[in-house]
């Protein structure tokens, strides 16, 4: 056979199918003049090159109106008349189609695969939605659109444009996009409807959030990615639906797993839209359920969120708008601060502090009897000691989710773990069992500064109250492990800490200290818990409090190296020296058994640290350390047996006491002394300088007459440094010559009398200082202080017979009779009620002007009538009679969810007797079409509205019908609506029961009054639920009348007494109680057959709040204002007016 002809001039055919590559034409187009015009371009064609310049055309007409919205009106009213003459006519029969040739051409390009115009209808559709959302008038053609997309030929055209091919962008964001806005507009009025046909429009759209942005550099925000188009569709989705629908949508694991997976490559502006909208419709959405919510945060979604820390953001191409704006760092850690603290967000619940899960704490275990140990104590309880290689928790989620952060690098994930510690006490223990690799061995490196700042932050977290139980005391106390790993974590080791101390390094040694300083006052703390959980020495709470002690010991290091520590710090370290001697007073104070181990002479120490106090000056940053060092250490003397508080030093003027004495008084501006002064007392107190007895007190009557004393001159100062050391020497050689002072007096020796032995040191001691002349000039200012001494000692409750007798003794010293007469005591001055405290208080002295009344300078505010109606008054809801033929050509989910079926109820209270029965009829005809339709609910619906038409029959040509029946109906709608209402049940049980409702009766109200609620914790939603109906129910004097029959009124008022009532819901019956008032005849009922104004008056005594007192105040105001005066004023012979005025 010859071979066949080769054609082609260079090269012949090569006998394979050659590939044709797809051309994208560019499309034509031309400028709209007119309407018509604009019609004729858009009209069917078979020849799709002229359809796609039509839909070119229309385009560009879009696009002008969009970016010259102000500017060009010839364009938007091209687009109204274009819209007018397009616009379907009204036809029961016929479901109306909007721009059908639009329509027609797209179906023609989908079966053709003509891709081009499957585009381009879209975008069209998108920019015309687009223009409709922000004009008022053109809200009805865009939802009739709307409405024509969701006709089951549109939705397999649009779920067609969805599944696409991957590469197919071009195609499948217009789609998106015009979802987008059919979901937005309007306020998202056919969002819900949208959601229903979710099979065609929600079509591959896991698939679609997953196509994200692949080009090189940043996403352009004029041209996003499929992925973006996606997201903004599913966000404004859960913006818009309610709460049903919302819960479906987030059921969806696929969808919920495309949005979290390439978060962290997303574009800022889209990772703000995600959290935005999480965080507002989702996180923070009461109504929508914990269940509902875990769905979307699960460990999968937080840590994908967690990825975000660190996140590089482009710094170029920044407007103004978006500068203003946080970072997504801060964005999602504000998120996860929301999503993991937050009870109501799902993903925290609730524990049991330091309980761990499965443990019973108020079981009584074998060997405890009524908390008293009977047997092997706490070790028979069997789950005592199993969690230290493991601590179950109730938050699992979040214990997965913890792991992974990094706190250590990064402030804010410190930040956060620290506040899921805070809100979760019972993770910190189970985190760092399984946090093996933190280390806090000392390396002086960021990452162990950051390890040392979060244990910093864990240690000084509070103790939950109660150690978390629910109420109280719980008859066991927490695991001793899990107390004490919140003390002091795990990997705070006992050569972790000493290591600290060893290298030379200030900083590690400063964090050591602070650590083990916050752990002591912690384990201070939670041993103060134990003692007050105890009953007896013998509970099993002590057992576990000294073994909580013990194994804390084996924890931190010995005294004698805090002490090695604290000595061989620089003296200009002052920082240091106070951290280190605070803790050092801890030792003492918190665990003494520890601290007495080591024979500490704290001597030297302090008597270095006085000298740099007195030689500080002012209130400067050094003065205030050395202060607060002084008093640490001062505090630990208290514990030193071998401390010499009246031993003068060689190269000291003074002795200890008179030191810290002088510098109580000398130091004290811009400086807290009130712990020296309370040392001082009590050093007063343990050598018999003063009295020991409650009523004593003490010293600050001589510290106060020493601090209106100005610069006291040193003779005094060696005066009485020289009067103290006697005393406390021997105290009882003063104490017996108090006894003759007052026998010379004249006094017998009673129990009650106050002296001071300290008065008689100075009496028996002033004759040899003026025997010394130290000069005139020192003896009048030491007899002007003694004679402050004196008055002050008198205030503050030293007999006045002793206080004589004490001034002679010291006007006999002084062998002066000019002096002698400078003595004088004065009985104006007294303390300040802060001195009437105990001694341990700081005390003051003033002068004596005379008590001081506190004055209430808060003004009484009325609220006026205008408040008070803006406050309760809700206006009626009404039904217009076009509502008769607007059900119509509505689809049975929209009757019953958009409101048309209870308008059609609420025409049945209409005065025309003719329009009662029409919408009798067509409530009959809403329920067939709802009976016949596939509407989940639709067996419910259609039993309550035949009920309603079989109640109403023969009463609607009687007059309207009873309020409180068309209310029931139209809140049993809502119900109806929604299977997880709380009354859902209820309200079915009450359809069940009979076939017509009594119309003298109040539907549900005995129900939910007198029985328990359907769920649990559901009580309070409820008497919410039946308080607005009752509202509702409430507009004619019939109404009154019914109310009054079925005692409405009463057991509302009964309703208050409960304390646990919250004030909405207080609010809601004063709201009735308003509506009342505003009926004729409303506030005489109220008054005469309900006491009304004793009971608001009543309230208004009960309640705390000033708004809420002059709330009921206003509406006992109102009541009188709408009553019958005259004939009130007789019934009560006067009464109810005088109690309003």
């Amino acid at each position: 056979m010859a071979k066949r002809k080769s054609y082609g001039a260079e090269g012949g055919h090569s006998g394979k199918k050659q590939k044709t590559a797809h051309v994208h034409e560019p499309p034509t187009s031309e400028d709209i003049y007119t309407g018509r015009q604009l019609r004729q371009l858009l009209a069917f064609e078979q020849d799709l090159r002229k359809a796609r310049h039509g839909l070119q055309s229309f385009k560009n007409l879009l696009d002008g109106i969009i970016n010259d919205e102000d500017k060009d009106s010839e364009k938007l009213q091209i687009l109204l008349d274009f819209l007018e003459s397009v616009k379907p006519r009204e036809d029961d029969d016929e479901v109306p189609v909007y721009l059908p040739d639009v329509m027609e051409t797209w179906s023609m390009a989908t079966q053709l695969n003509n891709e081009n115009v499957m585009s381009a209808v879209a975008v069209v559709l998108a920019l015309l939605l687009k223009v409709m959302s922000g004009k008022v008038d053109l809200a009805s053609y865009g939802l009739g659109i709307c409405r024509t997309l969701l006709q089951k030929r549109q939705q397999e055209l649009l779920a067609k444009n969805l599944s696409a091919d991957n590469g197919k962008d071009f195609i499948i964001s217009p789609t998106l996009r015009l979802l987008r806005e059919a979901v937005c507009l309007d306020g998202g009025a056919l969002a819900g409807p949208i959601f229903r046909a979710r099979s065609n429009t929600f079509k591959s759209l896991a698939r679609n959030i997953g196509l994200r942005y692949l080009g090189e550099g940043v996403e352009d925000p004029k041209r996003p990615s499929v992925r973006t188009n996606a997201i903004r569709f599913l966000l404004s989705s859960l913006k818009l639906l309610h709460l049903e629908a919302k819960r479906d949508l987030l059921s969806q694991k696929d969808i919920v797993a495309a949005l979290m997976r390439h978060i962290r490559k997303d574009p800022p502006s889209l990772i703000h839209e995600i959290l935005d909208t999480l965080r507002t419709s989702v996180i923070l959405d009461k109504k929508l359920s914990k269940d509902s919510k875990i769905r979307i945060l699960n460990a999968h979604s937080l840590i994908r969120i967690a990825e975000l820390y660190g996140y590089s953001e482009p710094t170029e191409d920044c407007n103004d708008e978006e500068s203003g704006r946080p970072s997504v760092e801060e964005s999602a850690h504000a998120f996860l601060l929301a999503a993991c603290t937050n009870s109501d967000a799902g993903v925290r619940r609730s524990e049991h502090g330091y309980y761990p899960e499965g443990v019973q704490p108020d079981a009584i275990p074998l060997g405890i009897n009524d908390g008293q140990i009977t047997g092997f104590g706490i070790d028979s309880i069997p789950w005592m000691s199993k969690f230290e290689d493991d601590v179950p928790v109730r938050n699992t989620l979040l214990a997965e989710f913890i792991q992974i952060l990094r706190p250590w690098s990064n402030t804010r994930q410190n930040e956060l773990l620290v506040t899921i510690f805070e809100t979760s006490p019972e993770l910190v223990a189970q985190y760092f069992c399984h946090k093996k690799s933190f280390s806090f061995d000392p390396k002086l490196t960021a990452t162990w500064i950051g390890y040392a700042a979060l244990l910093y932050n864990v240690v000084q977290l509070p103790i939950p109250s109660w150690f978390g139980h629910a109420k109280d005391y719980a008859r066991v106390p927490p695991p001793t492990f899990v107390v004490l790993g919140n003390i002091i974590p795990l990997p705070m080791t006992l050569k972790a800490i000493t290591r600290c101390f060893s290298i030379k390094s200030k900083l590690t040694s400063f964090y050591a200290i602070r650590l083990l300083t916050l752990a002591l006052e912690k384990l201070g703390r939670a041993l103060e818990m134990h003692r007050e959980a105890s009953s007896s020495p013998n509970s099993v709470w002590e057992e576990a409090a000294r073994r909580l002690v013990d194994e804390f010991y084996q924890r931190i290091p010995d005294i004698k190296d805090m002490i090695k520590c604290y000595v061989g710090l620089d003296q200009d370290d002052l920082l240091q020296r106070q951290a280190a001697s605070r803790l050092l007073l801890l030792y003492y104070e918190v665990i003494p058994q520890l601290a007495l181990r080591a024979k500490f002479d704290v001597s030297p120490m302090l008597l270095s640290t006085i000298k740099k106090v007195a030689a500080s000056e002012g209130t400067s940053e050094e003065a205030v350390m050395s202060l607060l060092e002084l008093e640490n250490l001062c505090t630990v003397a208290k514990y030193s047996p071998n401390m010499r508080w009246f031993a003068r030093a060689s190269d000291m003027p003074h002795s200890p006491f008179t030191t810290l004495l002088r510098l109580s008084v000398e130091k004290s501006s811009g400086m807290s002394n009130e712990s020296l002064n309370n040392i001082l007392h009590w050093v007063a107190n343990e050598h018999q300088l003063v009295e020991s007895r409650p009523d004593s007190r003490g010293l600050y009557p001589l510290i106060a007459a020493l601090k209106i004393a100005e610069n006291t001159d040193t003779t005094i100062w060696a005066f009485l440094d020289n009067c103290v050391e006697r005393c406390a020497r021997t105290p009882v050689k003063y104490v017996e010559m108090i006894e003759e002072q007052l026998e010379k007096a004249g006094i017998s020796d009673q129990d009650d009398t106050i002296t001071c032995p300290l008065m008689m040191t100075m009496g028996e001691q002033i004759s040899y200082l003026a025997a010394s002349s130290p000069g005139e000039n020192v003896l009048k200012e030491l007899a002007k202080l003694l004679s402050a001494y004196l008055s002050y000692s008198l205030a503050a409750g030293v007999s006045k017979p002793f206080i004589n007798a004490t001034r002679e003794f010291l006007a006999t010293g002084f062998g002066d009779a000019k002096l002698a007469a400078k003595l004088r005591i004065s009985e104006k001055q007294k303390f300040a009620p802060a001195a009437q405290q105990t001694p341990d208080e700081h005390n003051t002295l003033i002068p004596d002007n005379g008590a001081v009344d506190g004055l209430d300078n808060e003004t009484t505010h009325h609220i006026t009538p205008e408040e008070l109606e803006q406050k309760l008054a809700v206006p009626i809801t009404t039904s217009k009679d076009s509502a008769l033929s607007k059900w119509a050509s509505k689809p049975p989910e929209e009757l019953v969810e958009e409101g048309y079926a209870s308008s059609l109820i609420r025409l049945l209270s209409s005065d025309h007797a003719s329009i009662r029965k029409e919408a009798l009829t067509n409530i009959a005809k809403v329920a067939a079409k709802i009976k016949d339709s596939a509407y989940e609910n639709n067996e419910q619906v259609w039993l309550l509205l035949m009920e309603l038409v079989e109640s109403a029959r023969d009463a609607i040509s009687d007059g309207p019908l009873p309020s409180v029946i068309v209310a029931f109906a139209c809140k049993g709608l809502e119900v109806l609506m929604n299977p997880l209402h709380c009354l859902y049940e209820k309200l079915n049980l009450f359809l069940t029961s009979g076939p017509v409702w009594s119309l003298d009766r109040i539907p549900l109200m005995q129900h939910i009054l007198t029985e328990g609620p359907t769920d649990d914790g559901a009580f309070y939603s409820e008497i919410s639920w039946l308080l607005s109906f009752l509202l509702e129910s409430l507009r004619t004097t019939d109404d009154i009348a019914l109310f009054h029959k079925r005692k409405v009124f009463e057991r509302l008022f009964a309703l208050t007494a409960n304390p646990f009532m919250g004030p909405n819901l207080r609010t809601q019956v004063l709201r009735i109680v308003y509506r009342a008032t505003s009926i004729k005849g409303g506030s005489d009922t109220l008054i005469t057959r309900f006491g009304a104004v004793s009971w608001l008056l009543a309230q208004r005594d009960n309640a705390t709040d000033a708004v809420e007192k002059r709330t009921y105040q206003a509406l006992v105001a109102r009541l009188w204002d709408a009553c019958d005066r005259k004939r009130i004023e007789e019934w009560s012979k006067g009464g109810v007016g005088r109690l309003v005025e």
